[in-house]
């Protein structure tokens, strides 16, 4: 009798270690709520590769900026082969799992060594250009900038040492490498996402210019453009209008301080838009007036020609009042034009240049100091 009972308390006491053992393997296995985020595994056969030697060149300010990093090899393809989608256990919000998979792919301690060689080439060139703090991060931003921009059908982001080797990436993978580089040099970062509009940009912490209340300036990274200046269109004409999602990335204690430079700069440039575009019919209707006139006082002058070869001096003589009032109205008219259309070249020129040196915030600001019209 006694065995059999204590044959039965041990069956009991079995069931009860299967039945927490399940609950601890389903927790594990099948766990409620986790988020398996994506990551490098280096590629074990290529440990004894040579590195690959990566360089870039772009325009920065007044110079051309020359980068060249050594890519350990068991990285980058460990980065290529790596299962991109993030999967997610139990009801966690698509914002967390966004954020939790943005910053795995940015930290992964793999890429280290690529942040670190990076910094190093840019920290030289810090030193030899003698930039400011907020230069550096102009450079830098310029860098990623000035990567080619390509989209793919099928584009998860990409690790940011895929993005240096292919140098070219699309809006996540250019904003995933600006904001593991400026995050590592002190500063605080975000990635800002727009779900609506399908974009991303980095904020960078700043003193003034602020992207709507995010407290971070915006940074594109799809083409040149200034830190602070938002984007206004997207490809195919779609306009950035949602509010981002922010994905906090590093807290820092630089701050970017030019803020007031960037946004005068954007002033300046909407203004100098639409200067021109109010000038230029203008100056399109009184050059046709101009040209229309000048037909018309070459046709008299060829007529009144005709009246001094044929010695009809009183028909001629009867012209020259009407010649010279045409002659002096069209001088007028002709001063009026020139005053206007310097106006719109000036205008034109500054808008212009402002364009073209979107890697130059110092030397644009200095541009309009001197030549944007009063």
């Amino acid at each position: 009798m006694e065995t059999r009972f204590l044959r039965l308390i041990g069956v009991f006491l079995f069931i009860i270690i299967l039945a927490l053992s399940a609950v601890l393997i389903s927790a594990v296995v099948f766990p409620k709520e986790a988020v398996i985020v994506p990551h490098i595994a280096p590629d074990l056969t290529r440990l004894q590769s040579p590195p690959l030697i990566i360089s870039h060149q772009f325009p920065f300010e007044k110079i051309t900026v020359s980068l060249t990093v050594p890519i350990n090899v068991s990285v980058y393809e460990g980065a290529k082969q790596a299962e991109k989608a993030t999967t997610v256990y139990g009801n966690i919000s698509e914002t967390v799992w966004l954020a939790q998979s943005y910053r795995a792919m940015i930290q992964d301690p793999a890429q280290e060594s690529l942040y670190a060689a990076l910094l190093a080439e840019t920290d030289t060139i810090r030193l030899r250009q003698k930039l400011s703090d907020d230069e550096y991060v102009e450079l830098i931003a310029v860098y990623i900038q000035s990567l080619r921009y390509e989209t793919r059908e099928q584009n998860p982001a990409k690790f940011p040492v895929e993005t240096v080797v292919d140098r070219a990436g699309d809006c996540d993978d250019k904003s995933l490498l600006l904001a593991g580089l400026l995050s590592r040099e002190g500063y605080p970062v975000a990635l800002l996402l727009f779900g609506p509009e399908s974009h991303m940009a980095v904020g960078v912490g700043s003193d003034d210019y602020h992207y709507k209340n995010s407290g971070y300036a915006f940074i594109e990274t799809t083409n040149y453009s200034f830190v602070g200046v938002p984007t206004s269109k997207l490809g195919g004409n779609l306009t950035l209008g949602s509010d981002p999602v922010i994905i906090p990335v590093s807290n820092g204690t630089k701050f970017y301080g030019s803020g007031s430079e960037t946004r005068y700069i954007h002033d300046m440039y909407l203004l100098s838009d639409q200067k021109v575009k109010e000038l230029e019919p203008r100056v399109k209707s009184i050059g046709a007036d101009l040209t229309s006139r000048e037909e018309e006082i070459a046709s008299l002058k060829s007529h009144m020609q005709e009246l001094r070869t044929t010695g009809n001096t009183v028909s001629y003589n009867a012209q020259v009042p009407v010649n010279n009032a045409l002659v002096a109205d069209y001088n007028a008219r002709l001063g009026t034009y020139r005053q206007l259309f310097a106006l719109y070249e000036k205008y034109a020129l500054v808008h212009n240049y402002i364009l073209e040196h979107m890697y130059d915030r110092k030397g644009v600001y200095e541009y309009l100091k001197k030549n944007m019209p009063v």
